[in-house]
């Protein structure tokens, strides 16, 4: 999705800096006003008018910008085509004004001003200027045709604002980059949240290519999916809801919902494939969602049915989750964060656990980095394994069989992940385990390119992020690393899929699917 939104984004900005461009160049009429030089209609003539006045810049400057706009005019009008040499003799019929005149209109100006500048640099490199004169001049306009300051000076000039002045302004929003990729993601998640918009691609989530069973979501979050064949099943909302209390079992009192699951599973499980696959969602539904999709694509390869799953998601988890890995970036000021209780997270983790546990799951799984904080206590008393990403990726670096870079040393690993991750020691012990040589960033790296980046991510400035983890990265492989696990969703979506340095890193999450697929496909096969 967000690749999809920065090059709709690009393309929109781009159409819209060229179309702003001709607009005011060839001075489209956008309002009414009157100026030192008779009426003005265009930004460009109110600031040749001020320059001409003022004699800043040569003649021949002045002629350049107005003389598009005259060329322009004499085709629309089917009049003889200006000459380039006598351009200026109309304006200069109207020197009776003095020149600070127009600085009583100063908004006006400065807009106009704005609003040339914006459409000339916007086509070497959009910004905001262009709408900040658009909207500078829009409300000059208007306040000056509310107080009628101009009535003073110029008697019996009418003032308006044309129609085309709100053209010129949409055009000027739609030249700023980010603020169209904001517009292009909200437009997506108000279309993903109703599903009503496209009933073939939105519908609820559950199982897939299993009609038979439902999602079953601890806090009636409900989340959406795109099915590899778009033909998804979908059953009312009301019985695809299951409750269970603290312990994470059923509760004895049955809804309609659970007698018809009930009556078709006679057992009480929830699934009774032999491969059934059971997720806990983390901080990002993004990244949960990207996980299923790998895990069903790649389990369905060569005509074979995508693996049955039981997906827990919980928005409360996933607040709690995202709070404990913001607080890893506050600076250290008392021993606050060390005695951080984490019991509420732990316990709602070990809950799905056991829900997903007696829904009939032969493993269970969490796409997400900070969840394996408590991996062991999560785990601990599971009648089932629950797989960890450190250990599935250090296995699949084992296989890989990877030689060092520098002679008489091990193959090195570097880990590049938000501050929580590391301190977690996720990946560190168990790529240790299997012969390898970690390699983390430094104090340096951390304060100054890391902890940046995020920052710059919050505030969506995805250039400087997208700059800062380059850094990073480099950092990292001058350090003769064979690989760079990227553990965190964030960062994997930064850089474009065609940057070498990305060919560098590898994404845990991969491998943790591939192992869950393997892990499930022995489970069916048998001992």
């Amino acid at each position: 999705m967000a690749s999809t939104s920065k090059r709709w984004a690009l393309i929109t900005s781009r159409v819209a800096c060229c179309a702003y461009f001709f607009l005011i160049i060839f001075q489209l009429p956008l309002f009414r006003f009157p100026c030192r030089i008779g009426i003005c209609t265009t930004p460009i003539e109110i600031t040749s008018s001020q320059l001409i006045a003022t004699e800043i810049l040569p003649q021949v400057v002045v002629k350049s910008l107005l003389y598009p706009g005259a060329i322009a005019n004499a085709i629309v009008n089917n009049k003889p085509m200006p000459s380039f040499h006598y351009l200026l003799n109309e304006f200069n019929n109207f020197k009776e004004v003095p020149p600070t005149t127009d600085l009583q209109h100063l908004e006006v100006l400065a807009g106009s001003y704005f609003s040339v500048a914006g459409a000339i640099l916007g086509l070497l490199n959009a910004g905001r200027l262009s709408l900040f004169g658009m909207l500078l001049l829009t409300w000059g306009l208007a306040k000056e045709a509310v107080l009628a300051k101009y009535a003073v000076t110029y008697p019996n000039k009418a003032l308006s604002i044309y129609p085309t002045m709100s053209i010129a302004v949409v055009f000027a929003f739609l030249s700023v980059r980010r603020d169209v990729r904001k517009l292009i993601r909200h437009c997506k998640a108000k279309r993903i949240a109703n599903p009503s918009i496209n009933s073939r691609t939105a519908m609820p989530f559950h199982t897939l290519n299993y009609p038979s069973h439902g999602l079953h979501s601890l806090s009636m979050h409900r989340t959406l999916h795109k099915t590899r064949t778009n033909r998804v099943l979908a059953m009312p909302p009301t019985s695809i809801i299951t409750r269970i209390d603290e312990s994470g079992k059923h509760p004895n009192k049955s809804s309609g919902s659970n007698t018809a699951l009930r009556s078709s599973n006679p057992s009480g499980s929830l699934l009774n494939q032999s491969n059934a696959v059971g997720i806990i969602g983390g901080v990002s539904v993004n990244s949960t969602l990207t996980f299923v999709t790998k895990l069903v694509k790649w389990s369905s390869k060569d005509g074979k049915d995508g693996l049955p799953f039981v997906l827990c998601s919980d928005s409360v988890l996933n607040k709690e989750l995202s709070y404990h890995e913001r607080c890893s970036f506050a600076p250290i000021r008392t021993n606050e964060r060390l005695q951080m209780d984490y019991t509420s997270v732990v316990g709602n983790l070990w809950r799905k656990r056991v829900f997903l546990e007696h829904s009939g799951a032969r493993c269970i799984v969490m796409p997400c980095h900070i969840s394996h904080s408590w991996h062991d206590e999560i785990s601990k008393g599971c009648s089932i394994p629950v797989l960890h990403v450190g250990e599935c990726v250090a296995r699949e670096l084992k296989e890989a069989k990877l030689r060092p870079l520098e002679a008489g040393s091990l193959p090195r690993v570097g880990v590049l992940a938000t501050s929580a991750t590391l301190a977690a020691g996720i990946y560190q012990e168990k790529l240790k385990n299997e012969g390898f040589e970690v390699v983390l960033p430094d104090k340096a790296t951390m304060e100054h390119t890391v902890i940046p980046a995020v920052d710059a991510l919050s505030r969506n400035d995805i250039e400087g992020a997208r700059n800062l983890l380059r850094i990073a990265l480099q950092v990292l492989l001058v350090r003769a690393v064979n690989t760079v696990i990227l553990a965190s969703d964030d960062m994997q979506e930064l850089l474009p899929r065609d940057d070498p340095l990305l060919r560098k890193c590898i994404d845990p999450m991969d491998a943790l699917a591939r192992s869950t697929i393997k892990f499930a496909q022995s489970t069916e096969r048998g001992p």
